[in-house]
């Protein structure tokens, strides 16, 4: 990735606050973070005039969570790259195509859902990005 490390601080809210007495429980835990116009940067220089995919993945253990299963972070991008949504341990396909350029940039706007259950201290993570070339 060429894009600078962010540190970004999120706030979080409570997903759901209307009607409380009516939500199940895994509704009545939900959280929900949006972090808008995050851009990201990628180093496709060795992939131009090449097929290839690229995926955005997270980190099995996420700091801050005690069940991975507890977070899914979701994206919607304003140029080249997919919406998408991934889980830690998981990836997602963020791009498939022909690599025209030596950096592939893109606005992505993130929301992050917890389970406020698996939440035990501030959340860190990063996403990466994997990068796959197609072969005919």
């Amino acid at each position: 990735s060429l894009s600078p490390r962010q540190n970004v601080d999120v706030v979080v809210d409570w997903r759901y606050s209307n009607n409380l007495e009516n939500l199940d429980e895994v509704k009545f835990n939900a959280l929900q973070s949006v972090v808008r116009n995050f851009e990201v940067r990628l180093n496709t220089a060795p992939y131009t005039g090449k097929q290839a995919r690229v995926y955005l993945s997270l980190p099995v253990v996420i700091r801050g969570l005690d069940d991975p299963a507890g977070m899914r972070l979701s994206w919607t991008t304003r140029g080249v790259f997919a919406d998408g949504t991934v889980t830690p341990g998981t990836r997602s396909l963020l791009f498939d195509g022909i690599i025209t350029s030596a950096v592939l940039i893109d606005i992505l706007d993130f929301t992050i859902e917890i389970d406020g259950r698996s939440f035990i201290n501030p959340i860190t993570f990063e996403p990466e990005y994997e990068i796959e070339p197609v072969t005919p």
